[in-house]
């Protein structure tokens, strides 16, 4: 999803070892841009001095016969020949838009032209801090259902696209906190974040405290910058003041990749006791960190990690250390694993209304999944005007790339490509399915994540039959 990575910014990079004040950076850019701004009272002034140059009363006269007589006649040519072809060109962008139509509702989900609201996948960050409040990692949270989603865990040497070139997200961290962490792990994720919070030691003591303590096995042994052994391979016990020293210590020989793998160890073993406890969750469940692990850990659960590629050797970080990236390829499938209907950042991810053409396709649930794993976001799904379509179509509207469209097509392994001048503020394109589509992939069931509203404020997404004024 990411590029590789370019080289980070000559000016003032320091030497490899001493660490790099992103955040400094950031303000300096800031600060710069601020000098930059005109100075209006100047302007004016300069302007205010100006000589004003005088014309000879001849040129007064020519010039007020012209706005007396020329110009009106100027004007009015303009006006007669003008307007008319305004009025065309508005008449035809109306005609051409599906927007501001009268719309009449169904609400019987087997009917053609019934549609819904997609109620996008809850999803929430929370940054792992280091004893020293430095950043050491983030987990990403998904709640597929009330009682099943999973989590994602996230190396805190992930690079992260940024106005001044790649960086790594501790180093991001330090510019923005946890709003900044959200923001560059969403965009390498193509996702919106519905909640996001930190993860300190004293958190860690709360919160593991009527669970502990987490016992597991390790396959290596834990050791610290000075590569002693902290916790010895075998058997954990641990508490909750001792979270962060297990989670976040490292040796130099120690990589994200090793240390993530006995992260996803721990978080196995502490949401299975929390599964399993018969203690109420020590902080509340309405929101936070709270609502997302005691929800995950009721029911299914996916843990794993971020697949990433680490940057060649001799591309160190700002502040010294190795980078990794993420590809496009293994992030998306990370995220289609946890989160079947994402909400992406705006032009992040096409917007796609899916309507099932045949009658016998659910509303298109399947060819919607299928679609947000490629890395589309189906906002809303039913069904067509009328049933019988014998071929799937990808219909893209004015100003969506014909390549965007053709990756949708690939995610379906079917369907042919419609060109539509249409203007469509609500979709970037409508996926419709025809037989084909039910041929290979057969009738899907249920609506779980729907949400078909009658409210005024949802019209666009419970229309069905149009009719324009």
């Amino acid at each position: 999803m990411t590029p590789e990575p370019p080289p980070p910014p000559s000016s003032g990079t320091p030497s490899s070892g001493d660490e790099f004040d992103f955040s400094a950076l950031v303000a300096e850019h800031n600060q710069t841009a601020a000098s930059k701004k005109p100075q209006g009272r100047r302007v004016k002034e300069d302007f205010e001095n100006t000589p004003s140059i005088v014309s000879n009363s001849r040129d007064r006269a020519s010039a007020s016969r012209w706005w007396r007589l020329g110009y009106p006649a100027v004007v009015g040519t303009l006006l007669v020949i003008v307007i008319p072809a305004l009025v065309f060109i508005g008449l035809r962008v109306i005609l051409d838009s599906s927007d501001g139509q009268l719309i009449k509702r169904v609400t019987d989900p087997a009917a053609p032209g019934y549609e819904a609201v997609v109620e996008k996948t809850p999803t929430a960050i929370g940054a792992v801090l280091a004893a020293d409040g430095t950043l050491d990692s983030a987990v990403v949270f998904a709640l597929t259902s009330d009682s099943s989603g999973g989590v994602l865990l996230i190396p805190g040497s992930l690079g992260i696209p940024t106005n001044f070139g790649m960086f790594p997200l501790t180093e991001v961290w330090k510019a923005d906190g946890i709003d900044a962490v959200a923001g560059g792990v969403g965009r390498v994720l193509n996702l919106n974040f519905t909640e996001k919070f930190t993860l300190s030691p004293s958190d860690w003591a709360t919160l593991i405290g009527p669970y502990a303590p987490i016992s597991f096995n390790i396959p290596d042994a834990v050791r610290d910058s000075k590569d002693a052994v902290v916790f010895p391979k075998g058997t954990v016990s641990l508490k909750g003041e001792q979270i962060t020293l297990f989670l976040t210590s490292k040796s130099a020989k120690d990589n994200d990749l090793n240390r993530l793998l006995r992260n996803e160890l721990f978080w196995k073993a502490w949401l299975a006791k929390v599964k399993s406890g018969s203690a109420a969750f020590p902080v509340t469940t309405a929101s936070g960190v709270g609502r997302f692990v005691a929800s995950v850990a009721r029911g299914q659960l996916s843990i794993s990690s971020l697949p990433v590629v680490p940057v060649a050797a001799g591309s160190p970080l700002p502040g010294g250390g190795p980078m990794s990236m993420a590809q496009e390829a293994a992030a998306l499938d990370a995220v289609a694993a946890i989160v079947p209907f994402p909400d992406g950042a705006p032009g992040a991810r096409p917007r796609i209304r899916v309507l099932d053409g045949t009658g016998k396709l659910s509303n298109g649930i399947n060819a919607a999944i299928m679609l947000n794993a490629a890395g589309g976001q189906v906002d809303v799904v039913g069904n067509a005007k009328s049933f019988g379509q014998s071929t799937t179509q990808i219909i893209y509207f004015d100003g969506t790339p014909e390549a965007t469209a053709q990756k949708m097509r690939n995610a379906l392994t079917m369907g042919e490509l419609v060109e539509s001048k249409q203007s469509n503020s609500g979709a970037d394109m409508t996926v419709i399915l025809g037989e084909d589509f039910l041929a290979k992939f057969g009738p899907t069931s249920g609506s779980a994540g729907l949400s078909s509203s009658s409210s005024s404020s949802s019209v666009a997404s419970t229309s069905s039959t149009t009719a324009r004024k």
